[in-house]
């Protein structure tokens, strides 16, 4: 059950809640007699309990969420378990103020406030410390992000920038993904299933004690997912099969010092039917049926440790490769990164902290006619340090956090990004924070050093028969993008069964990456290699107008019975003058998102839960404009014995398939996602 904090409308709530409890209580009789006693709550924490669970996303440390400056949800394991969630960001689905559009079977949209995309930059995401991040366009390969969905402790989002703690990439919001301590996961467990779209999954984890004062775990998946559907409803050969293992230990040296090392190790295969985008003879452009390959693995070690002072220091280092193999770009990446920070407390009125990150990068990539790099290698590292004192001015009621990062990076530059919050808690009940801060986006390998052909189009008149050939090539003089974000919040605990939170925000975005034509205006060259055409050279470039972006997230928490809660979110952006031809459609985002979520426990071993979804248009993808839809999903489990689940899941019930994304600048038909249905067995022994 979700324990965090919501605002909707509470009219609206309020009908929600009697139509679907009159529906229950119509066809039950009186299966859950509250006077009776012998309901089962759908968790055991209250709403004022669980407002007091730990997020650490923010400033780098745990803190309460009812005593977090900022716009903060957590995602929990009993969230994502009655969500019936088969990955991650179909989990993410679940965060309000988070833009998440699945673009194919495999491929996924996702964003905070606004410039979304399949390469979307703006989003820094953690899985327990590690950067998940692709330095070929600074984003997240959503398909690589992974591990059993039953060891994630929870999904920790914060939306607007955390780059003062985090750095360059925390623009628009943080994910930190966090699994659980390996002394949660003893014994075994395994998950299987399938259904039409989830062919077929199955994972085994078996956790167990080292020693007297460690633990361990391991465990291993592997899933197929049918492919996504076009328009008339034709398979698109995007199907996605996926092998992973790991494994963590936790190790207590005293009651001080504790040191952590897991890892991961992962091969998948995509169907991606490639858009050959440089053949200038007929038929001048053609689909060949492909698979994208992936390989890789990461291991990570922590070091933490707190002094008899209350000072806490912690030292973090992992190595993470990705290889990919594609017709249109092969490539390996190898990160190092280690991390420091030291927490201490000068006063009753300062809680400090300091620290300092180190990551070295080599890329190597294998050159193609649609997509090269120059050098094809390279080796580089950014460095930064950071540092952030949180004042008490009146203890318990006013607090002032002051931090700022300093970065020195390859192909950014140097960036300091600060931060500013201020937190008001009046009494117990309210909360109201305001934050200003500044964050940096670094331009990336690709938009620094490829090349990378954009398509051919057939000879005509206008063209004096020839086939003209455009083409984007980096510019190694692009300066970061930036940001200057404020947001107003205010979070309320009305009562034990009810809880919101409402956020309104503004950003200023100066210097966008977005497409230019080389020289300024498009006048196609000759050329005469390989045959002879024309060619259109554009280029990557600073835009030289300033973007704004302003918007509204409300979410609320309602306890309506003991066996039935409530949960809505709605969320509202507006983006003025994006630059054309940005490299992530800037407005090719919903104005407008709701969800409503309806969790009940119908008896001690069953459970029955929607969620309904509707999304606004995205206005921006022009002839590829994706509608407005609804989806509906639903979830109903049945517990056989204590440890034995059956589960039956539907997604998109309502509605045969639907797009969810297209890109402007793209000329392929999007995909549409039908509709799925699968069943789960879960066995913990």
């Amino acid at each position: 059950m979700n324990h965090k904090n919501r605002l909707f409308t509470l009219r609206k709530t309020r009908r929600y809640s009697r139509i679907l409890a009159a529906l229950i209580l119509g066809s039950a009789g009186n299966a859950w007699s509250a006077n009776e006693g012998d309901a089962v709550a759908i968790e055991d924490l209250s709403l004022t309990d669980l407002m007091q669970l730990e997020v650490s996303s923010v400033s780098r440390k745990s803190q309460t969420l009812s005593q977090t400056a900022a716009a903060a949800f957590v995602i929990t394991q009993e969230d994502i378990h009655r969500s019936g969630a088969m990955s991650i960001p179909e989990a993410l689905r679940l965060a309000p103020g988070l833009e998440v559009a699945q673009v194919g079977a495999s491929k996924w949209a996702i964003t905070s406030r606004g410039f979304n995309g399949v390469y979307a930059n703006k989003l820094l995401v953690l899985m327990d410390g590690r950067t998940a991040y692709t330095p070929l366009f600074s984003g997240v390969f959503w398909d690589l992000q992974d591990t059993m969905m039953e060891d994630i402790d929870r999904i920790e989002v914060i939306r607007g920038p955390g780059a003062a703690m985090w750095g360059s990439n925390a623009v628009n919001g943080v994910i930190n993904i966090i699994t659980k301590k390996a002394k949660d996961t003893r014994g075994n467990l395994v998950a299987a299933g399938g259904g039409n779209q989830q062919r077929g999954f199955a994972g085994f984890r078996h956790g167990g004690q080292l020693g007297s004062d460690g633990n361990y775990r391991v465990y291993a998946k592997g899933f197929e997912r049918h492919d996504s559907v076009s328009a008339s409803g034709q398979n698109q050969d995007d199907s996605w099969r996926s092998g992973q293992l790991g494994f963590r230990m936790d190790q207590s040296l005293s009651t001080d010092d504790r040191v952590t090392l897991q890892g991961d190790a992962y091969r998948l295969n995509v169907g991606a039917p490639f858009l050959s985008n440089a053949v200038l003879t007929p038929p001048y452009s053609s689909y060949i049926p492909q698979d994208d390959l992936a390989s890789g693995g990461n291991v990570l070690g922590r070091w933490e440790s707190t002094f008899s002072n209350g000072s806490e220091i912690k030292l973090q280092g992992y190595y993470d490769r990705v290889q990919f193999d594609a017709p249109a770009l092969s490539n390996a990446i190898d990160t190092f990164d280690i991390d420091f920070q030291h927490r201490l407390h000068l006063s009753a009125m300062h809680d400090v902290m300091w620290g300092a990150n180190y990551r070295h990068i080599r890329s190597a990539s294998g050159n193609t006619a649609d997509i090269s790099f120059a050098p094809e290698t390279i080796n580089y590292q950014n460095v930064s340090v950071f540092a952030q004192d949180e004042i008490a001015l009146v203890a318990e009621l006013l607090s002032l956090t002051l931090g700022a990062k300093l970065e020195e990076s390859h192909f950014g530059g140097t960036q300091l990004q600060p931060n500013a919050r201020l937190l008001w808690t009046p009494d117990s009940i309210n909360s109201v924070w305001f934050a200003a801060s500044k964050a940096s986006r670094i331009p990336s390998q690709g938009e620094a050093n490829s090349t990378i052909a954009l398509g051919v189009t057939p000879p005509s008149a206008q063209t004096f028969g020839l086939p003209v050939q455009a083409a984007i090539s980096g510019n190694p003089n692009l300066a970061a993008e930036k940001v200057l974000a404020f947001e107003l919040g205010y979070r309320a605990q009305w009562s034990p069964c009810l809880s919101s939170d409402i956020a309104a925000f503004i950003n200023s975005y100066s210097d966008l990456v977005h497409f230019v034509f080389v020289g300024g205006t498009p006048t196609p060259a000759l050329s005469f290699a390989p045959v002879p055409h024309l060619a259109v050279p554009l280029s990557y470039a600073n835009a030289t107008k300033t973007t704004k972006t302003y918007g509204l997230e409300l979410s609320t928490n309602w306890r309506v019975l003991d066996w039935m809660r409530l949960e809505g979110m709605f969320s509202y952006l507006e983006v003025e003058d994006p630059p054309k031809d940005s490299v992530n459609d800037a407005i090719a985002i919903p104005r407008t998102q709701e969800m409503l979520r309806c969790l009940l426990d119908l008896s001690e071993k069953s459970k029955l839960d929607f969620i309904v979804r509707h999304v606004g248009s995205l206005p921006s993808a022009k002839n590829q404009r994706v509608a407005a839809y609804t989806a509906v999903d639903a979830r109903f489990s049945y517990e056989l014995h204590k440890d034995l689940e059956l589960s039956l899941i539907g997604q998109n019930l309502f509605d045969k398939r639907h797009v969810e994304f297209a890109s402007a600048t793209s000329i392929v038909p999007p995909s549409q996602i039908p509709r799925g249905i699968y069943a789960k067995v879960m066995w913990s022994f």
